[in-house]
Order: structure tokens, then C-alpha cells, then sequence
């Protein structure tokens, strides 16, 4: 009874077993015209060979005996060494005019290609990846792409074999129509040369911006962006197929170096905005040893290429990643709003930037987002740093634009100083000789300083000076120089040809415009005038072109009107 017990159990255990999982136990996938694009996710098995030694024909013959399994969609694994992935499948097109494509998905494999049999049992291979210049794959292109046999009169049973060493590999595989991978592919690089053709504007802007203004930051960013640009366009692809198609060791080792090298530019780039020596030296010595370390790392990987290496990289990227973060919040702590901005900006990269390093390290599987998260959150960070830079440059020229004005402005009321004023003086007396015309020269005195600092303090007789500069700043024409020439005393030029009606206009105009009530004065007050005009030059006097002398002539004048408490105006010879 037992053994009769046993052999019913194992006549049922083997009714109810699953049967293996091989390539040519799943059903065909057919397609026809109603569809576009099949995922191959549960339509395909996969098996690794450790070694990498069979051939196609081989596994087509053992496929039996071999652990295939049902590859599922967001699947990944490390391929060690030499190992190579086989993923078989069987498809049976419906349309002999219908043309179908295989694509895998990801770009930076090492190593793809596509094996069948043709009509006359021969194998027909297929091979692209980044072992090969983009211009030897079976159809050149962002991706791998394979062209599926023309056959409708049976399935057909491809296999598909891939080596990718030390990065975790988990690209999808797809089948679409010739139209629909077309009109795919339009879409795509619409979308990515809109954002290089920004990158390439955004450079070329900061590079004249470095040039005009000698503003080593714009440089900076020239050198981070365009890595950066560079780095993406070798991650999705567009490297290999545009930039470098017939460099098959450029293009394996692209990823490797530029992706590095744009870590360690944008480090270095904020650490150059922020400057933490002025807050601390271990966050300034930190960022220069950890992109040394980078750096040295990159070579390294590039002499002798190892798992260790890679994953050293990976974990310094992360490393300067969290680095920037901190040199981010030491700048928005600043409260300058430069320096917000740039904040803003490289936040969407960093947070992109874990997206790679998570499927580096195996924690997630390529798709969307790891592949494009870069390249939007870069399109985000492009017009913020831009605005950001051009704030900080707008700062920093406006000071030095300050530093140099003061060698002809006057600092309390930004009027030409006395100097530059006497020179203006001077070549104006020249002009009207020679064109025998007149200028005007008006002496303005503010009568009620004194008072003002008396009663109410300095702060507010400067504050009355200042007010006196705007007002003779409203009254005088563009051609026209209005100066201080004493701790009281202002002079307004007026370029001529010049007659006696726009003079004695222009010098009521200033008294009225002090008498105009101001929020900068005490309640009650206002500017109390005196002022003395002449036409120059003087035909009654011998003073030529000399501008002192003219001066001197006004400030005698001006000093007797002091005297008159009633009268405001004075003319000498209008």
C-alpha cells in the first residue's frame, strides 16, 4: 500500500509539473498589423553562460538541458567576466510587406547581436555595441536595432546574445514596426536637440561672457556644461552615433570618462561660486582631494579596467554628489540670491544624478528615468545657473563700475567732481571760441546747509546735498554737466549754442525745484537756492579758455548774493 501511495503521488506530482521553461515552448509572438510594439516581457527566456563559450548553434541544440527561465519585464543582473546572456524568442510575422525591428532599450551595451536562421537553414547574425564603431552595427543608431526576417510563411526563432561587464545590465527588449520606431526616433531627437542646441547656445554665451567680462565663473561653467553635455550624449547614445561613429574604443570608453570628469567639473565649479575657504578650509580641501581622487580614479579605470574601479568611481561620484549638497546649503545660508539660484539649479541634477548611481550599484533597473532624468533635470538647470551667474556678475561690475566712477564722480551725490568738471569747463570754453557761440554756466549754492546740519544733524544735511544733486540732475540735459564744486556749492554747464531766456529758465527751474517739499526732509523745510548765471565766454573780460578763472569770476559774484537775502537769481552778462 505504501509503494502503491508513492507511485500515485509521483504520477501526479509529474501531471501537474510545469513544463520547462525554453524558448521554443512559448508561443510565437505574432505579429501583424494591429500592432505597433511588443514588449517581449514575458514572451522570451533567458539563460547565462558563465564563460561566454557556446555559440549560437550550441545553445539552439541544449537549449533542453539548459536552466532557461521566463524573463520578466525590469529584469537585471551582473554579467561577470566573460559571461554572456542568451534570450531566446519566436516570432511569426503576418504581412510579408510589413517590415519588424528588434530593439533593446538601453544604450552603452558592451556587446549585442542577433542570431536566426535564414530560408535555407543558415544562421544570419547581427551585431551592434559599444565593442563596435555605431557605423559596423547591423542598422546604426541611438540603440541597437535589428531588422527581423521578411518571413510569413512560418516562425522564426531568433537569439539574442549579450556581454555587458562590471554595470548591471537590465535593458528591455521590444519589438516595433519600421513606422513606428521612425516616428519614435523623430520624437526623441526633437526633444534632445532642443536641449543640445541649448547646451551648445549656453556655452558659446558663456564663453563671451568669460571673454568680455574676464569672469573666471563663466568660464567654470562653459567647462562643467559642456562636459556635461557631452556625458549625456554618450549615455543616450548620440555620441556614439553623431559625435565619434567610427571609434569603437572611444565609444566603449565615452560613458566611463566623461561622466567623471563632468562630476568632478561641477565640484569644482561650485566650490568656485561658493569659495568655503572663507567658511571653513576642511570643505575647501575636501572637494580639491575628493576631485584629485576622481580623477586619478578615472585613470586608473582606464589603464586597468576592473569591477573594483568602476565601483570605486561610482562611490566617489556619490561621495562629490553629497559634497556639492553641502557647499549648496553653506551658499543659500549666504541669503545672496545669486547664490539661491545656482542652489535651485544644480538641486534637480544631484537629485537626478542618485538615479544612475542606484542602477550602477544594482539597486534599480534602467528605464525612463535613469536614462533621461539627467537630461530633463539638466534643461531645468541650464536657465537657472544662467540667471543665477549673471546675477553674481551684475554684482560684482557694479562694484568695480563704483571703484572706477569715483575717479570722476563726486561719492555723496554721484555728480561730476570738481576736477573732471574743470576739465569739461575747459574744452567747452574751447568749443564756443572756435564755433563763436555761447555756453552757460550756472553757480548753484544751497543757501540753508548750514541751517540744515545746525538743527537737524549731518546726516540730514547730507541727505539735502544728495537731494540737491537729483534736482539738478532733473534740470540738466543730456549734453549738459552738472558737478560739485564746493561743500555747498554745485555748477551746472550748460553746452551751448546757448542763449539768455534758456539760461535764466533753467536757473528758475532750480529754484523752484527746491522749494518742492521732499519725504528726505525734515517736515517744514526745503532747498533754499541761490544762483548765479553767465553766458561764457565773457566777451567783456580777457579770460580766453581759462575755466578757473571763469569760476572764480561766478564765486565772487555768487558770494554777493549770499549777502542779498531776497534775491535768488544773479545774471552777469545775460
Amino acid at each position: 500500500m505504501a509503494r502503491l501511495l508513492g507511485l500515485a503521488l509521483s504520477l501526479c506530482a509529474s501531471a501537474f509539473a510545469a513544463p520547462a521553461t525554453t524558448p521554443s515552448s512559448l508561443p510565437p509572438v505574432l505579429l501583424d498589423g494591429s500592432l505597433k510594439s511588443v514588449h517581449l516581457a514575458q514572451r522570451s527566456a533567458w539563460w547565462v553562460d558563465p564563460d561566454g563559450q557556446l555559440t549560437v548553434q550550441d545553445v539552439e541544440q541544449r537549449q533542453a538541458d539548459l536552466p532557461f527561465g521566463l524573463r520578466a519585464g525590469q529584469h537585471r543582473l551582473r554579467l561577470e567576466g566573460k559571461a554572456a546572456l542568451w534570450i531566446g524568442f519566436t516570432a511569426w510575422a503576418q504581412d510579408n510587406n510589413a517590415h519588424w525591428e528588434l530593439e533593446l532599450a538601453r544604450s552603452g551595451t558592451d556587446s549585442v547581436s542577433l542570431y536566426h536562421r535564414g530560408a535555407n537553414g543558415s544562421w544570419i547574425e547581427q551585431h551592434a555595441g559599444d565593442r563596435l564603431p555605431v557605423n559596423a552595427w547591423a542598422s546604426p543608431d541611438r540603440y541597437p536595432v535589428f531588422k527581423l526576417a521578411p518571413r510569413s510563411d512560418a516562425p522564426v526563432a531568433y537569439w539574442v546574445r549579450i556581454q555587458h561587464a562590471r554595470v548591471p545590465f537590465s535593458g528591455e527588449l521590444f519589438i516595433h514596426s519600421h513606422d513606428q520606431l521612425r516616428e519614435q526616433r523623430i520624437h526623441q531627437q526633437f526633444v534632445l536637440g532642443a536641449y543640445f542646441g541649448m547646451t551648445l547656445l549656453l556655452v558659446v554665451v558663456a564663453v563671451a561672457n568669460a571673454l568680455v567680462f574676464r569672469d573666471s565663473s563663466f568660464a567654470a561653467y562653459a567647462i562643467y556644461i559642456t562636459l556635461l553635455g557631452l556625458s549625456l550624449a554618450a549615455s543616450l547614445g548620440v555620441g556614439g552615433q553623431f559625435l565619434w561613429p567610427d571609434s569603437a574604443r572611444w565609444n566603449g570608453a565615452a560613458e566611463f570618462v566623461l561622466m567623471p570628469l563632468a562630476a568632478v567639473a561641477g565640484l569644482l565649479f561650485v566650490r568656485h561660486l561658493v569659495q568655503p575657504r572663507r567658511t571653513g578650509r576642511w570643505l575647501d580641501r575636501l572637494s580639491l582631494s575628493l576631485a584629485a581622487v576622481m580623477l586619478g580614479l578615472v585613470v586608473l579605470d582606464q589603464v586597468a579596467p576592473s569591477q573594483w574601479s568602476f565601483e570605486a568611481i561610482t562611490a566617489t561620484g556619490a561621495l562629490a554628489m553629497l559634497l556639492v549638497y553641502a557647499l549648496l546649503w553653506t551658499a543659500w545660508r549666504s541669503r545672496e540670491g545669486w547664490a539661491r539660484w545656482i542652489a535651485l539649479g544644480i538641486l534637480p541634477v544631484l537629485l537626478a544624478g542618485a538615479l544612475p548611481v542606484m542602477r550602477n550599484f544594482g539597486l534599480i533597473s534602467s528605464g525612463f528615468l535613469s536614462q533621461y532624468g539627467m537630461v530633463i533635470a539638466a534643461a531645468i538647470e541650464a536657465p537657472l545657473l544662467i540667471y543665477g551667474l549673471l546675477q553674481r556678475s551684475s554684482m560684482q561690475h557694479e562694484s568695480q563700475t563704483r571703484a572706477k566712477a569715483l575717479a570722476v564722480t563726486e561719492p555723496l551725490t554721484g555728480l561730476t567732481n570738481r576736477h573732471n568738471f574743470m576739465l569739461r569747463l575747459h574744452d567747452s570754453l574751447i568749443r564756443a571760441q572756435r564755433y563763436n557761440h555761447h555756453n552757460a554756466l550756472l553757480l548753484i549754492d544751497l543757501d540753508n546747509h548750514e541751517t540744515f546740519e545746525r538743527e537737524h544733524g549731518r546726516e540730514t544735511a547730507d541727505r539735502a546735498l544728495v537731494l540737491t544733486g537729483s534736482r539738478l540732475r532733473s534740470v540738466a540735459r543730456d549734453v549738459d554737466t552738472a558737478a560739485r564744486v564746493g561743500d555747498n556749492s554745485f555748477a551746472l554747464l550748460m553746452e551751448g549754442p546757448v542763449r539768455t531766456p534758456q539760461a535764466v529758465a533753467a536757473a528758475t527751474s532750480i529754484v523752484a525745484s527746491g522749494l518742492r517739499p521732499s519725504d528726505l526732509l525734515p517736515v517744514g523745510t526745503s532747498l533754499r537756492f541761490k544762483v548765479v548765471v553767465a553766458l561764457l565766454p565773457d566777451g567783456g573780460h580777457e579770460l580766453q579758455a581759462d575755466a578757473q578763472a571763469h569760476l572764480a569770476w561766478l564765486r565772487i559774484a555768487l558770494d554777493e548774493l549770499l549777502a542779498d537775502k531776497r534775491k535768488h537769481i544773479l545774471t552777469l552778462n545775460c
